[in-house]
């Protein structure tokens, strides 16, 4: 397949729904891949995916996989950031804008602050913290 053919392909992100199940709800990485999609100009479409039911149709497409995944084209795409590199690749200059950091070590400089700060947030044991 061409990078034009690629590049023309429809684009589906499926993201975490809020509290009522139908608006977007407020996950860092769905909101993370929606910034990066809007901000190279692609038009892409929305799914909110309530993740206290169960949905048939997500079965099929993601099994076992949990929002924010990407449907490009045909392709399912389901860990966050191998979205975001596929996106740079795919997605790129001159069409697309650049927008991966220019020293590769600044993309896993961070990498496990989130789990952390989440893992220290709800301890309920203090003592525990050192772990």
């Amino acid at each position: 397949m061409s990078e034009q053919e690629q590049q023309q392909l429809p684009v589906e992100l499926f993201v975490k729904a809020g509290s009522d199940g139908q608006s977007i709800g407020n996950c860092p990485f769905s909101q993370r891949l929606f910034m990066v999609l809007w901000l190279k100009g692609v038009t892409f479409n929305v799914t909110t995916v309530d993740t206290k039911k169960k949905l048939e149709v997500l079965k099929d497409l993601a099994p076992g996989a949990q929002p924010p995944f990407l449907l490009f084209g045909s392709e399912v795409r389901t860990d966050t950031n191998k979205i975001e590199e596929f996106l740079e690749e795919i997605l790129a200059p001159p069409k697309y804008p650049k927008l991966a950091a220019k020293n590769p070590e600044s993309n896993t400089a961070g990498l496990d602050i989130f789990a952390k700060f989440s893992a220290y947030i709800k301890n309920s044991n203090p003592a525990r913290s050192e772990e």
